[in-house]
């Protein structure tokens, strides 16, 4: 798992991101609980900013394609550590805005995350050799989320310890230590494939329109994607609506403060670490079986958690759907780069990223103008159930040979 660190200019990505994640991860647990201390609606708000710009990584996907994606990574984290530091300066000055501040720093923060996510998915290949992609994915995904868990972890304490204002500044740092190893890394990129395209493929002033065309083209080619679709915007729609009152359903159902909220926050990411540790360590005979069950157990986690009466219990169920959640995430990652040809990748993923995510903001919505209307649990339920149906399409609609007549079909270039 250790090979891709290897290649130096993974390595300058690696660190600076390890970095990056632990400063997001204690700016969103304190942001997020500083929040619904002030209203319930403001965290759905919140929630609603922090997905919505989701929703833009189709156009992000078309800018990695045309321009440099390296660059773009470099610019975006630099650009949010001053949206970063123009907040900090904000709150100095008008402590009575914080609240306000805070959700235009995590709408900002997930703006760049828009363009940067497929960024990354494009520059990745491009760093390490074909043998070593699995590595490196399995190493970004166990760094990010190991950094998110011990963030949640101390994010709590943090708002007692250090203050608002520190963690505000450690923040800012993180982004701008996070761009300096990017300029570092870029020397170290190979030459992108598509440099030997034909014009149609390959040039920056190809329209937008056209661009885009051209990856949801490379999606259709992909039937089992289509059908995984439906399914798929439902669990996320649940997911992220649950997730946006997790710090609400924490302070109010089992009476926690913000440091167990942290910890068991905490419990979630660390789940997703040793999901992608072991996805790393093991090689699933099929890939349709194993993601079908891993769907069905992190459902049933979920539910698990729900009625959950402790912290120690909620903790665990959140612990096992993170475990289910990261070998997910890391099987399809690795899946989809392998067999997208490079020169529609940033296209692609943009558009996967858009669509997955197509739901999300309606959920962060639907989650805040239910609260008083229905049980605060019902988006719990709602995502432990919704992994049914896509355990079934997964089971009945993905092949386990990607170049069979119903997986993608051979890039003509």
């Amino acid at each position: 798992m250790w090979s891709a660190l290897r290649s130096r200019g993974f390595l300058w990505l690696w660190m600076g991101q390890m970095f990056s994640q632990l400063g997001n991860a204690i700016f969103l647990i304190m942001g997020l609980w500083e929040i619904q201390l002030h209203s319930p609606f403001l965290l759905s708000l919140a929630g609603l900013g922090m997905s919505i710009p989701s929703m833009l990584a189709m156009a992000g996907g078309v800018f990695v394609d045309r321009y440099h994606p390296g660059k773009l990574m470099l610019g975006t984290d630099a650009l949010r550590g001053i949206a970063v530091l123009v907040g900090l300066g904000v709150i100095w000055v008008e402590p009575q805005w914080r609240i306000w501040v805070i959700i235009m720093v995590l709408t900002i923060n997930a703006l760049g995350g828009a363009l940067f996510g497929p960024a990354e998915m494009v520059v990745l290949p491009r760093l390490v050799s074909g043998q070593e992609l699995g590595s490196a994915n399995g190493l970004n995904a166990v760094t990010n989320q190991l950094s998110m868990a011990v963030g949640s972890a101390i994010g709590g304490a943090a708002i007692a310890l250090i203050g608002m204002k520190v963690i505000f500044a450690f923040d800012m740092v993180s982004f701008w230590v996070s761009a300096t190893a990017i300029l570092l890394m870029l020397p170290h990129m190979r030459v992108a494939p598509s440099a030997t395209l034909p014009p149609e493929h390959s040039s920056p002033g190809l329209g937008f329109w056209p661009s885009l065309r051209d990856g949801w083209a490379g999606l259709q080619s992909m039937p089992w994607f289509m059908a995984l679709l439906l399914p798929v915007v439902l669990t996320n729609f649940a997911f992220n609506g649950a997730f946006t009152m997790f710090p609400y359903w924490m302070h109010h159902v089992l009476h926690a403060g913000p440091l167990t909220y942290g910890v068991v926050d905490a419990a979630w990411s660390a789940g997703l670490v040793l999901g992608s540790l072991v996805t790393g360590l093991v090689r699933p005979r099929s890939l349709r079986v194993t993601v079908g069950y891993l769907g069905i157990a992190m459902g049933g986690s979920i539910l698990g958690f729900v009625f959950a009466h402790q912290d120690l219990v909620a903790g665990s169920m959140l612990f096992a759907a993170g475990i289910a959640n990261g070998m997910i995430n890391a099987l399809f990652i690795t899946f989809m780069q392998r067999i997208i040809p490079q020169h529609l990748m940033g296209r692609v993923m943009g558009i996967i990223i858009t669509l997955f995510g197509l739901a999300t903001p309606l959920g962060a919505l639907a989650a805040g103008a239910t609260l008083h209307l229905l049980p605060l649990s019902w988006m719990w339920l709602l995502s432990a159930g919704a992994e049914i149906p896509l355990a079934y399409v997964i089971f009945t609609k993905v092949p386990d040979d990607p170049g069979s007549p119903s997986g993608i079909k051979p890039a003509s270039v």
